[in-house]
């Protein structure tokens, strides 16, 4: 018998280690003695400094193939009981240390100690990437660009929203129509080609139907923020044209913890003298893991450098609990959210109304309620070493409330809608002369829009999907290769069969498949050269359809086409990453080709009813969007980062009268940092600058007004600064960030509302958050 246990040990020590950070070396090996327990497998260990020896309060450990997560104690120890016999890989981050990652094997009845290294490291890294991958692994793993924003980058950035806390990362930028009323977009795509994600599952809010309608989530209490940019449909559906944002809070808890944790967020802002705070709590009980989350927010009308902008307030709270009985062979829980809103949609600004805005603005009352369950079953399955399965259901309320004359509110549009989403993957995951890891997974979603109001021009209707997809990853040695397939079969009923700018109405039936591949291969030394291919399919939307009337708080008249096309796109990308002592970066060139590109063409007419409104209409043409992106960061000095980033994009359209350019397409950007940044501090400036964009959609109005008007370059100088210090195994973190700091006069080409008001001047954000 001790002769088998000390083999086993050995098996565990031995394993390959691989970590990333600051010095380049490894970690230490972990050290693995075992004893015989009866239950299945666990692990115990803990996290050091490897400068000083010291234990890691604080730190986030990972079984990246389970999704199974802990924090380490005060005393640096962290555990992980019932585990399922395997291989895994073990990760660990804390905000000051490059990431660790170490290859464990457990075994069934032993229970191994670990000590797991983590260098300090003045660099921004993450150790994990989830989305687009089909689970937890290295950001190094990854087929395809993607960009984490967590720990101290997270707190630096976060804003009131997911698109202002994203945006400026290498290829990301925001349309706004106010703080609350702005959508991300990605290499030019917004709206619903940019799929919003929460804990991996669509938010069921309406935000890419129009430019008033906000992404419907709290950045506060999110661990993470991942985006994947590109297609990325395999796994999501087909809106994920663009690309994917998934805010990661795992409502649902995979691990039981053996204590409690959690974290506690307040936050400031002076240009909307806004408020913010929420917490979030982790615990278990004999074998249920428990999670509670409560946050709040308000924010009054937004400062610019010419004056506030009127009806650009905010007010709202989410509140989530989630459940789980956690065992040695997977878990099964239930997850409950509630989230509500109330916003401003700017109409004037210094007396000057915004072109086809109501004077006095647009205000927005919104609630979502979600509930989801999942399950896992980890230990394996018949030819599936896991398999999971997830439902979520969203029930969304939207009201749009103008002005009468007599200064009375009435709901002008209002929306109900609910959805619901099935997801069932089974992986397995092979070592041999060939690595090899996939899934096979079913899909399944539906929608049931109801439109109201006494000025709405959307209508009623009801959609159902199915999809079927399959995805595999070979590696050997250096290279790396992925492939992927999905087929998805879409059905729209509308409720409303009248016609449509003379287009008869009726159900619509779409399928397609979408498919991509992918290769790494790695240079050597930490640099990797990748490629992908991918070809994407995307379902017109029930507004592209069947609209017909005003759209007030967007300020059009917008027409749908029923007979219009589904999307499908072509994209390619070649991208070189390094991470080295002191480096680390990734620059990507993209192609994106889109056969029946869906849009809103102006028309140059004013709407029939009151003649003040633009009129829209949706057409289908073919486009074209080129582009790259890059991000660097280099540390020259101990404890000194210079970073700089970059995105750039051209829009090109095919269409009836001709090739011009796309309308709306940010210009390029980019951006160049310095910060001082040791473990206890750190403090930094750097300049944001964005091109002039006179690549415009072309012609005019009846009344000779370009239909696009081109924007100056701007540049700004933001700042930051922050403490972190640790007390009784917690870690607190008080960060100052100040964007615009010399108070400039610019506007933004994507901002709905550029031609009248200026973006916001400057604004001082102040962050306290203690992890435990």
């Amino acid at each position: 018998m001790r002769s088998t246990l000390m083999a086993a040990a050995f098996v565990l020590a031995a394993l390959p280690v691989s970590a990333r950070g600051q010095s380049g070396t490894p970690a230490a090996p972990i050290n693995l003695s075992s004893t015989r327990t009866p239950a299945a497998g666990a692990l115990h260990g803990t996290v050091i400094d490897a400068s000083t020896g010291q234990p890691v309060a604080g730190a986030t450990v990972r079984i990246l193939e389970l999704g199974r997560r802990d924090v380490s104690h005060a005393d640096g120890a962290f555990h992980f009981d019932g585990l399922p016999a395997g291989s895994y890989t073990l990760a660990a981050e804390r905000i000051g240390y490059a990431p660790g990652e170490q290859a464990v094997r457990i075994l069934d009845g032993l229970a191994g100690q670990a000590s797991l290294k983590l260098l300090p490291s003045a660099l921004q890294l993450s150790a994990v990437v989830a989305t687009g991958t089909g689970r937890d692994r290295g950001g190094d793993d990854t087929y395809r660009p993607t960009t984490v924003v967590s720990g101290a980058e997270l707190r630096r950035q976060l804003g009131a929203t997911v698109s202002a806390t994203v945006a400026g990362e290498p290829g990301i930028s925001m349309r706004y129509n106010g703080p609350a009323a702005s959508q991300p977009v990605i290499r030019g795509l917004g709206g619903d080609r940019v799929l919003v994600l929460e804990d991996g599952q669509r938010t069921g809010d309406i935000a890419g139907s129009a430019a008033d309608h906000g992404v419907m989530v709290e950045p506060l209490t999110a661990e993470r923020i991942e985006v994947v940019r590109g297609p990325a449909g395999l796994l999501y559906g087909s809106n994920a044209l663009g690309g994917v944002i998934n805010v990661i809070r795992e409502e649902v808890p995979r691990s039981r913890p053996d204590r409690l944790s959690g974290a506690v967020s307040l936050q400031g802002e002076s240009a909307s003298r806004g408020i913010a705070g929420g917490a979030s709590l982790l615990g278990g009980l004999g074998g249920w893991a428990l999670r509670g989350e409560a946050s709040g927010r308000r924010a009054g009308d937004t400062r610019t450098p010419l004056g506030d902008l009127p009806s650009t307030g905010l007010s709202g709270y989410s509140a989530g609990a989630g459940a789980s009985r956690v065992g040695a062979r997977g878990f099964a829980g239930l997850a409950v959210r509630d989230y509500t809103m109330e916003y401003g949609v700017p109409g004037t600004f210094r007396g000057q109304n915004i072109p086809g805005a109501h004077q006095g603005g647009v205000n927005l009352d919104v609630r979502r309620t979600a509930v989801r369950g999942q399950a896992a079953h980890l230990g394996g399955l018949g030819p599936f070493g896991s398999v999971e399965a997830d439902l979520n259901l969203v029930r969304f309320r939207h009201h749009e409330l103008e002005r009468g004359t007599d200064g009375a509110e009435f709901v002008g549009t209002s929306f109900l809608q609910y959805t619901g989403t099935m997801n069932l993957v089974g992986r397995h995951r092979h070592e041999g002369a060939f690595r090899n890891e996939g899934a096979v997974g079913l899909w399944g979603f539906g929608k049931n829009l109801e439109v109201g109001g006494l000025a709405t021009g959307s209508r009623s209707a009801r959609q159902w999907s199915l999809a079927g997809f399959t995805y595999e990853e070979l590696s050997r040695g250096r290279w790396g290769l992925e492939l992927g397939a999905r087929y998805d079969w879409t059905r729209v009923v509308p409720e409303d069969d009248r016609p449509v700018a003379g287009i008869s109405v009726g159900t619509r039936d779409f399928g397609a498949f979408s498919g991509s591949a992918a290769g790494v291969f790695r240079l050597g030394a930490g640099w990797q050269a990748g490629a992908r291919l991918a070809r994407s399919f995307r379902t017109p939307s029930i507004e592209e359809l069947y609209s017909r009337g005003p759209h007030l708080a967007a300020y059009s008249y917008e027409i749908g086409n029923p007979a219009i096309e589904p999307e499908t796109g072509l994209g390619a990308d070649l991208f070189l990453r390094v991470s080295r002592p002191g480096v680390e970066g990734e620059l990507t060139a993209y192609r994106n080709t889109i056969g029946g590109f869906i849009y809103y063409a102006p028309t140059g007419e004013l709407d029939p009813r009151f003649g003040r409104y633009p009129v829209y209409q949706a057409r289908g043409d073919d486009a074209r969007f080129t582009g790259a992106e890059g991000r660097i960061q280099i540390e020259p000095l101990h404890a000194w980062v210079v970073e700089a980033t970059g995105s750039y994009v051209r829009g090109d359209l095919d269409g009836e009268d001709g090739d011009h350019p796309l309308p709306a397409i940010p210009p390029a950007h980019g951006a160049l940092r310095i910060r001082r940044d040791v473990p206890r501090w750190f403090a930094g400036a750097g300049v944001e600058s964005g091109a002039r964009q006179d690549r415009v959609y072309p012609g005019s109005a009846a009344d000779g007004t370009p239909l696009e008007q081109p924007t100056a370059g701007y540049t700004l100088l933001n700042a930051s600064a922050g403490i972190r210090w640790d007390a009784r195994g917690a870690l607190h973190t008080v960060t100052l960030a100040a964007d615009n700091l010399t108070d400039a006069v610019w506007r933004d080409h994507l901002s709905r509302i550029r031609e009248v008001a200026p973006q916001p001047g400057l604004n001082l954000r102040l962050l306290y958050r203690v992890d435990f």
